[in-house]
């Protein structure tokens, strides 16, 4: 089955973005539609990284640079000095997501900012589809075939905290089910039940963090 091709904006990451103009990393940059929209608001230069070489073709047309890799693997280059990163639904794609976010601190500036998207693997949907005794993976969504990392609304807080991230900012985007049919009501009554239960009520976790003066418990020198 041939790999899909990923583009378009994630509307509550892009919410999250600080307004700013200088270099951003995008990781997971897919066709390099976010990476438009960012220079659309006046980000100087964004840098794409994917495995994907039908993506990577892509995105070269409209991004800055283009580097085409496995994250699992990757090093990161420290002279290039990001303002900020992006990880939009591509950590739980990974086998070890602790070791690229700390690897990822030799890229960034000083008090560089970090917007990460997180599928949410106990939506009610999916609660629902394990109360009927279901765990099927699909070609997308949640339960997508290339997962390989699944997090809550605390691990996922814990995965940037314990490497080396002041998370600022968390929030649950998502729905209350059959809020649709609220009409005008419908935006205020998903904000509320979001932030009431965000592990249940959100479909994505959204984080804004900071870079951390020191990695806990080690030094940014041994980071291999």
């Amino acid at each position: 089955m041939d790999r899909q091709v990923y583009g378009g904006v994630n509307r509550a990451v892009a919410e999250s973005v600080p307004a700013f103009t200088g270099s951003i990393l995008d990781l997971g940059c897919g066709d390099g539609s976010f990476g438009v929209w960012l220079k659309s608001k006046g980000v100087r230069s964004v840098t794409g990284v994917t495995i994907h070489g039908p993506e990577a073709s892509l995105a070269r047309r409209c991004l800055d640079r283009v580097i085409e890799a496995d994250l699992d693997h990757w090093q990161p280059d420290p002279d290039n000095g990001y303002d900020g990163i992006v990880a939009s639904h591509v950590l739980e794609h990974l086998a070890d997501p602790w070791n690229l976010l700390r690897k990822l601190r030799r890229a960034a500036k000083p008090g560089a900012w970090l917007v990460v998207a997180l599928p949410n693997v106990l939506f009610w949907r999916q609660r629902l589809a394990l109360l009927r005794g279901q765990f099927r993976y699909t070609d997308g969504g949640i339960m997508d075939s290339t997962h390989l990392r699944f997090f809550d609304w605390t691990t996922a807080g814990a995965l940037l905290k314990d490497t080396g991230w002041a998370v600022v900012a968390q929030t649950a985007d998502g729905g209350f089910p059959g809020s649709r049919w609220t009409g005008p009501l419908r935006g205020g009554i998903d904000r509320l039940a979001c932030k009431a239960c965000p592990g249940l009520f959100g479909f994505q976790f959204v984080f804004k963090a900071r870079l951390c003066a020191e990695l806990p418990g080690v030094s940014d020198s041994v980071i291999p």
